[in-house]
């Protein structure tokens, strides 16, 4: 997945997350199965701190590359080793201590694992 796809996903969450009025109530797909019908509908921003969320979107949107590897395996967020052998995190996660541990306590709020193409 390329810079630009990468920059579109945490973009796409960004905006849901600023509209939460929009974004409860909007159905974002519908998939029927035989007499089954499931729709998928944004989360919206209930119990997400903002606070926290817009200096992580500004640091993945910089750092497309370890966005994308945290977004794929979240449990790098609390491996030391990774954070080292990235100095940028690692500087982000020694001023943001607290979006760090956010992070490793409910990931999903925070990077999201966009759809493959096709899906």
């Amino acid at each position: 997945m390329n810079r630009l796809s990468i920059s579109l996903a945490v973009l796409s969450m960004t905006v849901l997350f600023a509209a939460p009025a929009m974004a409860e109530d909007q159905t974002l797909a519908t998939v029927t199965n035989g007499n089954t019908t499931t729709e998928f509908k944004a989360a919206g921003t209930k119990g997400v701190d903002m606070n926290k969320l817009r200096p992580w979107s500004e640091f993945a949107n910089g750092h497309p590359d370890i966005a994308k590897q945290l977004t794929y395996k979240p449990a790098l967020i609390s491996d030391d080793g990774y954070a080292k052998n990235h100095p940028e995190l690692q500087a982000f996660f020694s001023t943001h201590p607290d979006i760090r541990e956010a992070m490793i306590q409910n990931p999903g709020n925070f990077v999201a694992i966009p759809p493959r193409p096709g899906e």
